[in-house]
């Protein structure tokens, strides 16, 4: 049987750690939860591989490297209440669940979070909230938050879910032009006043999430 506490130790060594993340709160979390639990059972010998993984018709799980550099990138801070978009089974909001002090869990899939809701109940993750609805509407009945985290790529800033940023809140996604292969992991601040700044972080390619994808043209 595949030996998944090595795997994990073995993701954050060969791969994560390497690729610049250097967080001990971080590295520490990717090595804790479990992420074979958060793909089918027949995906979890290939749990920890360095690629996005297809956890369900158009729903996968981001690449680790992306993932934790992403994460780093917000300095996820021990006040911040977080709305995680888009984490399906939710292994994001597991990650994310021992670095700030609330997860809110958005996810439009109803089965995904009822998983998700177990397994954070098993593994302790007793800080994350299980919110359904649309991803795309983001959750502002809850808002303001300060850290917005997107599990996916989009084809371009969400307006309405930035302006639930409170001042000097911070949103990370991946912004990925129609056709293009690879996107820009990109971090959005809340200045003030209604004022936001943007600045892209490096490359990396991810499937969009759903509803955020171009919209398809009809030609006549």
């Amino acid at each position: 049987m595949e030996n998944f506490q090595t795997a994990r130790t073995n993701m954050v060594d060969g791969q994560i750690h390497t690729a610049g993340v250097v967080s001990a709160a971080i590295l520490s979390a990717f090595e804790t939860v479990p992420r074979e639990r958060f793909v089918p059972e027949a995906m979890q010998n290939v749990a920890y591989s360095d690629e996005d993984l297809l956890i369900s018709a158009g729903r996968y799980l981001m690449e680790p490297i992306t993932h934790a550099k992403m994460v780093q990138a917000v300095l996820p801070r021990t006040d911040d209440v977080v709305l995680d978009i888009g984490g399906a089974t939710g292994y994001s909001a597991a990650i994310l669940s021992s670095l700030v002090t609330t997860v809110v869990a958005l996810e439009s899939n109803g089965d995904f979070l009822k998983r998700a809701t177990r397994l954070w109940e098993e593994i302790g993750a007793v800080n994350v909230v299980p919110m359904p609805g649309d991803m795309f509407l983001g959750n502002e009945e809850n808002a303001p938050f300060s850290l917005i985290f997107m599990n996916g790529a989009v084809c371009e800033i969400p307006r309405g879910i930035v302006a639930q940023l409170e001042k000097g809140g911070r949103l990370i996604t991946i912004v990925k032009k129609p056709g293009a292969v690879m996107g820009d992991v990109t971090l959005v601040t809340h200045t003030g006043d209604g004022d936001y700044s943007s600045y892209s972080l490096f490359s990396a390619g991810c499937p969009y999430l759903p509803g955020f994808a171009p919209k398809q043209k009809f030609e006549f």
